[in-house]
């Protein structure tokens, strides 16, 4: 008999509706989801139940639930050509490394992080990835897990606005 399907162990993704709407999951909901789109909702769902199979990605969920910074997954409010995915902390300043210019004109000139850390918003559409026609595209789980390591960074409070981080 040829074998079609070998089952692998894997932890279920466990998900709550909170009173806002948002799907909530991982280490006291600390990732949040947005359910204004029940089709994106699943399929950033999908995603995030993904990463952990990816090299790096059990780490990356495992670091962040440390640092315990809320992450919200939304989708863009305008869908982008090409597709593209960002990170953008809730708090600039807290983001940034301490001593760091943030980037952001103050009262006194440029302001510099505190390192202090801070929550994020992920804006991408899992519907983007893989992009149609590119064999080489990268996939929805892994421009999701990349995202997240950007929150990592922002909870940390290890930003440095003069790196640019590409993706592909």
């Amino acid at each position: 008999m040829r074998q079609l399907y070998v089952a692998r162990h894997k932890a279920a993704v466990s998900v709550t509706i909170g009173p806002d709407g948002m799907y909530y999951t991982r280490h006291n909901g600390r990732i949040r989801v947005d359910g204004a789109d029940p089709h994106f909702a699943a399929a950033a769902l999908a995603d995030l139940g993904e990463i952990d199979e990816l090299p790096g990605g059990l780490e990356v969920l495992e670091h962040g639930d440390a640092l315990g910074c809320t992450v919200i997954i939304k989708k863009p409010e305008v869908p982008t050509e090409p597709p593209n995915g960002w990170t953008l902390p809730d708090d600039i300043v807290a983001a940034t490394a301490a001593g760091r210019p943030t980037g952001q004109p103050g009262e006194r000139g440029a302001t510099v992080g505190s390192g202090d850390g801070c929550g994020s918003t992920v804006v991408y559409d899992p519907a983007d990835w893989p992009r149609d026609g590119e064999a080489r595209s990268i996939t929805g789980p892994a421009i999701l897990l990349r995202l997240l390591r950007e929150a990592n960074v922002n909870a940390a409070g290890e930003r440095d606005p003069s790196i640019v981080h590409a993706m592909e």
